[in-house]
C-alpha cells in the first residue's frame, strides 16, 4: 500500500544529476509519483530524465522522493544546470 504522502497533493521530488565534476541538486513538486524512464520537462528546450527512483529517503525529511537525472540527448554543462534552477550541492 502507498502512503498517503504520496497519493495525496503535489509530491516533493529531489533531482540529483550526479556528474564528473559536480553534483547538482534541485527540489521540485510533481503531480504524481515518478518513475524510472519519466522525461521531465524544466523549461521549453530542456529536459532531464529519471534514471531511478529512491522513495522515504530517511536522510532528507523534506522531500517524498529522490530521483536521479541525467540530461536528455546528454552535452549537460555548469551553465546549462544553472540557467534550469540546479545548484551544486551533496547528495550522500
Amino acid at each position: 500500500m502507498m502512503s498517503d504522502n504520496l497519493t495525496k497533493g503535489p509530491i516533493r521530488a529531489l533531482l540529483v544529476a550526479p556528474t564528473p565534476d559536480a553534483t547538482w541538486l534541485r527540489e521540485i513538486r510533481l503531480p504524481f509519483p515518478p518513475f524510472p524512464g519519466l522525461g521531465i520537462r524544466l523549461d521549453v528546450y530542456d529536459m532531464v530524465n529519471v534514471d531511478s527512483v529512491e522513495v522515504g529517503d530517511d536522510t532528507r525529511g523534506d522531500v517524498n522522493v529522490t530521483c536521479f537525472v541525467s540530461w536528455e540527448g546528454g552535452g549537460a554543462t555548469d551553465e546549462r544546470w544553472t540557467r534550469v534552477w540546479f545548484e551544486q550541492g551533496v547528495y550522500v
